[in-house]
């Protein structure tokens, strides 16, 4: 039986606590929110106090569901050697934290899974990147979802265009798809990011271009909002992303 942790209990946290209490192969034995009300109703040996709590917990794999600064805090009170599935991927747009923690899990074997989440073709990107000339995606979302609350747009506009990099210093909680692209493709100077608010859809929509040498890639990928900022298939995808990881079965293996 594999053990893991949850940082974070909100929409996609309760969603793999509820996915997993049938499996058999994985059980949830550690769970940690800043906002004590979320695991109010769990048993409390699976609470932890704080996230030195969770880092210390003797576990196969921590799965971050809450912020890109919970990746920050986290990761350097791991220290009973679990692995690391990241959701929030705008925290590795800083390059000196992701340095150190490529350098640290080298001395330490740890392993950092990035799961694919609401986007696809990565796989492509990563294979492809030495071929690859330019790269841009462009999200379209409602602006709550967005985080968007201080001011009222009341038809389509584009709120961000520049490289991923500032995107993601500008939108921490809502551009982990960008983030992503670009740690998979050209990096995250190189890659460039367009971002819409429209207050009309109910969708999360992203179209990615991608050019190179001897390939033309168009990739367009549409959910419907299911939290406050989550698309509907991010929770299974990063469900079957960390079953994956965990309890690899005998037979054919898609990668």
């Amino acid at each position: 039986m594999k053990k893991i942790g949850l940082a974070g209990f909100g929409f996609i946290g309760s969603f793999l606590y509820e996915r997993l209490k049938n499996n058999k192969k994985i059980q949830v034995d550690a769970v940690w929110d800043p906002i004590s009300e979320k695991t109010a109703a769990l048993d409390r040996h699976l609470v932890c106090k704080d996230l030195e709590d969770l880092g210390s917990r003797s576990l196969d794999l921590i799965v971050e569901v809450a912020h890109a600064d919970v990746v920050r805090n986290l990761w350097p009170l791991m220290k009973s050697g679990a692995d690391l599935m990241i959701a929030s991927m705008t925290c590795l747009s800083d390059p000196e934290f992701r340095h150190r923690m490529e350098r640290d899990a080298g001395q330490t074997g740890q392993q950092i899974f990035l799961p694919h989440g609401a986007v696809l073709g990565l796989d492509g990107l990563r294979d492809g990147r030495s071929l690859l000339t330019s790269v841009s995606i462009t999200t379209t979302k409602h602006p709550e979802s967005l985080g968007i609350t201080d001011r009222k747009i009341e038809k389509p506009e584009v709120v961000f265009t520049g490289t991923t990099l500032e995107a993601c210093r500008t939108f921490p909680r809502n551009v982990n798809v960008h983030a992503a692209v670009a740690l998979a493709g050209v990096g995250f100077e190189a890659t460039q990011s367009t971002v819409i608010a429209d207050p009309h859809t109910k969708k999360m929509h992203h179209y990615i271009e991608v050019r190179g040498r001897g390939l033309n890639w168009n990739l367009e990928i549409e959910s419907f909002s299911a939290g406050v900022v989550t698309g509907s298939y991010t929770p299974e995808s990063l469900y079957q992303s960390l079953v994956s990881v965990l309890t690899r079965d005998n037979g054919f293996c898609i990668i």
